[in-house]
């Protein structure tokens, strides 16, 4: 027991998951992340939109940085800590700096039906934590949601 009277829950371990760069492999991972996020103690609609935001990294990885290409591969790690879900999605493919792309107006872009291009922005709306770093020729893709805000476990 911790001093403020909870269960002290150890670390658990980091699950590791490389797919193929294929939309196919979406439906998967949106599973696995919302079971991933239920362990960790989110309910069910906030795991909902942790795969929303995982979804969303891994669509950029195969649509931007490998232009679709489907031979190559995608790494997904979920690390589970105690005070947070953190999920990186990595990639070898072409550099794309989000924080270049200009920001979205939700209302002009429902105005004029536009699909697309919301990954970044949903991301940043769901995830307490969205950052983006190149590291030894790989993207990665840093997303963290808090325990502490409403789904979250203890």
């Amino acid at each position: 027991m911790s001093g403020s009277g909870r269960p002290v829950r150890s670390r658990q371990p980091t699950l590791s998951l490389a797919v193929p760069s294929q939309t196919s492999y979406l439906a998967m991972i949106s599973e696995l992340t919302r079971h991933m996020a239920a362990l960790a103690g989110f309910d069910e609609a906030e795991a909902g939109r942790l795969a929303l935001a995982v979804d969303e990294a891994t669509t950029n990885a195969i649509k931007h940085a490998y232009a679709g290409a489907p031979d190559r591969l995608v790494q997904l790690r979920f690390d589970d800590r105690r005070d947070e879900l953190r999920v990186e999605i990595e990639d070898t493919g072409a550099t794309v700096d989000p924080r270049n792309m200009p920001s979205v107006d939700l209302d002009r872009y429902v105005k004029q039906r536009r699909t697309g291009g919301l990954g970044v922005h949903l991301m940043e709306k769901i995830m307490d934590s969205v950052t983006f770093r190149r590291v030894s020729g790989r993207n990665i893709c840093c997303l963290v949601k808090r325990k502490d805000g409403a789904g979250g476990a203890p």
